[in-house]
């Protein structure tokens, strides 16, 4: 079962190997000089911070490869078929502790064993194929998503593990209790000691993998929260048990809240009192621009939106740019609002009969808890934020469908081959859309005509194939809809540099800095401009200003270089031409 979801992903994502980086690829790989050096990753310190682990990732796949795609897109596709595996288990083992705790009519009818395997194998396979995952895998750098939701379904299944053997153990010992066969001897002892170890260590990986899930992307801070519903619908609802667990959860939740502080640096600064509840308001929030209401508001609308597309997965964007609501009765929001108040509701009343069904339906909603809540992000929707809340979607559609057709195992089959045959194609198809920019960004701007981040993208895809006159008016486009975007009046400039209308670039250029001042490549890029125009001073001022935003800007260290020459100040650009190769030492331009 194992080797058909690996296949399965080998071979609706055979076709992106040679995908090349795009969007925030870029700025996240592309020009990472962090990456570049794996000793940055080597330090405890260093690897508690926001992200690190996969930045890891990224920087061992440039020490291998460089900057070649196939090594990055080849551990995406690894961690994908890893992911589908702890889906499988994961399914499989709520299913056998949902059997397991049912004091009712059993959750599965029909053959058990059947059940368990084939429910679990479809889950895993929907979970895998499903197309809205290809933004998680085919997009490189959405290489945190991906990993974050392997190390958080790898923390879920160990504490599944852990308290599987206490259970199994404390049925042994009544068994045991009632026969009076319990001896106090040697061999008791020893059983007893390996027990302890086995399950402490079995607790620590659940608490390590889910430390390592954080550290790969912050939307796992919910961890606990899953842990609790799991503990809750199908381990022990008794309050007598409760009682006695309640210190142990309250415990790791002051630890994981620690955890959570320490790792976004709020005790590096020193601030105490208010100043540590503003700090903790600032994590909080990515954007100052949205309001937690309004951004509450916006999330009602695009959950639902969400729930479609695990349904039915047409349309798909890599950038929807999806406005934000203004409040709660804009737009369909109270409709959406009470679709999802609808949807809990199922959720709550399944808990006593169909556990399961309830988990299904919370674990998307805890899942995307952070993304979609109270915390304002600059962008209001992303499919790759679907790719852990994907189990949830996988597991009832397998589990229903197992169900529903239990006395026709026939029919289930076919309808489940269906399933992942479409899903499968379709993924497929999508993922010749990353092919190349020029291809991608066409996509979004087909969909999204008003995006003016699609706009100024695709325009930047022209302008790599010297289709300038195009890019332009792309770049046009981009500023009509959103006058004040400084990278699309930055690549304007650029595009007009290449048609040799310095002026009317270098107008561009000071436009970007105004909107943007610290816009480190507009300030390369103007000084350039004005250097072409014996204005060497002027570039010599936009060069260091670059340089203050971004010390170890290789390509400004030579432009000043080549400035300073030409003011036969040869000792100080020498210095900078050793500068820009200490920072990458195959720059060639620096030789000369």
């Amino acid at each position: 079962m194992l080797i058909l979801i690996g296949l399965s992903v080998l071979v609706i994502y055979s076709n992106i190997y040679n995908n090349p980086f795009v969007f925030d690829d870029v700025s996240n790989i592309v020009e990472n000089e962090t990456i570049r050096d794996l000793s940055n990753y080597l330090s405890p310190g260093n690897l508690l911070k926001p992200r690190a682990i996969v930045d890891l990732t990224f920087a061992l796949n440039y020490r291998f490869g460089k900057l070649n795609v196939f090594g990055y897109h080849l551990v995406n596709v690894l961690i994908h078929i890893l992911n589908g595996f702890l889906v499988f288990f994961l399914v499989s083992a709520i299913l056998k502790q949902a059997e397991f705790s049912s004091s009712s009519a059993p959750l599965i009818t029909d053959s058990l064993d059947f059940s368990i395997k084939t429910t679990s194998l479809f889950a895993a396979l929907i979970f895998v194929v499903h197309p809205i995952q290809t933004q998680a895998v085919t997009y490189t750098v959405q290489r945190y998503a991906s990993m974050a939701a392997m190390f958080y379904m790898a923390s879920v299944l160990f504490y599944f593990k852990a308290r599987s053997i206490q259970q199994g153990a404390k049925s042994k010992e009544q068994r045991a209790g009632s026969e009076e066969q319990r001896t106090d001897g040697g061999g008791q002892v020893e059983k007893e000691k390996n027990y302890k170890l086995k399950l402490s260590s079995i607790y620590t990986l659940s608490v390590f993998c889910g430390m390592l899930s954080f550290l790969s992307k912050q939307n796992t801070a919910s961890l606990p929260l899953t842990i609790l519903l799991v503990e809750y619908l199908l381990i022990d609802r008794t309050w007598q048990s409760w009682k006695k667990k309640l210190p142990w959860f309250v415990m790791f939740f002051v630890l994981w809240t620690f955890f959570i502080l320490y790792v976004s640096g709020l005790f590096n600064g020193g601030s105490g009192g208010r100043g540590m509840l503003e700090d903790v308001s600032g994590l909080m929030k990515e954007t100052e621009t949205v309001g937690r209401w309004q951004y509450l508001c916006t999330q009602f609308n695009v959950l639902v939106i969400y729930i479609r597309l695990l349904f039915l997965p047409v349309q798909q964007n890599l950038d929807y740019l999806y406005p934000f609501k203004s409040g709660f009765f804009d737009s369909y929001t109270p409709l959406a609002f009470l679709f999802l108040i609808g949807l809990a509701a199922v959720g709550t009343r399944q808990i006593k009969k169909r556990p399961v069904i309830s988990l299904a339906i919370f674990w998307f909603f805890i899942t995307l808890s952070v993304e979609s809540s109270i915390i304002p992000i600059r962008d209001a929707l992303f499919e790759h934020r679907l790719y852990l809340p994907m189990f949830g979607f996988a597991f009832i559609v397998a589990f229903l469908l197992f169900n529903l057709l239990a006395r026709q195992r026939f029919w289930a089959i076919v309808s489940s081959v269906v399933i992942i045959i479409s899903f499968g194609a379709t993924t497929y198809y999508r993922n010749s859309v990353w092919k190349n920019g020029l291809k991608l960004w066409s996509d979004v701007v087909s969909k999204s005509p008003y995006n003016y981040r699609a706009h100024n993208n695709l325009g930047a895809a022209l302008n790599k194939q010297n289709r300038i006159e195009e890019s332009i008016q792309h770049y046009l486009q981009a500023l009509r809809i959103k006058p004040d975007y400084a990278e699309a009046h930055y690549n304007f400039g650029h595009a007009l540099d290449n048609q040799d209308r310095t002026e009317e670039a270098i107008q561009h250029y000071l436009q970007a800095l105004r909107i943007k001042p610290d816009y480190e490549k507009a300030h390369n890029n103007l000084g350039l401009a004005l250097d072409n125009q014996g204005r060497t001073e002027e570039a010599i001022r936009h060069y260091l200003q670059a340089l203050q935003i971004k010390p170890d800007y290789e390509q400004v260290h030579n432009n000043l270089g080549n400035a300073l020459n030409k003011q036969d100040r040869t000792k100080e650009a020498i210095q900078h031409y050793i500068q820009a190769l200490g920072i990458k030492p195959d720059f060639v331009d620096a030789h000369y």
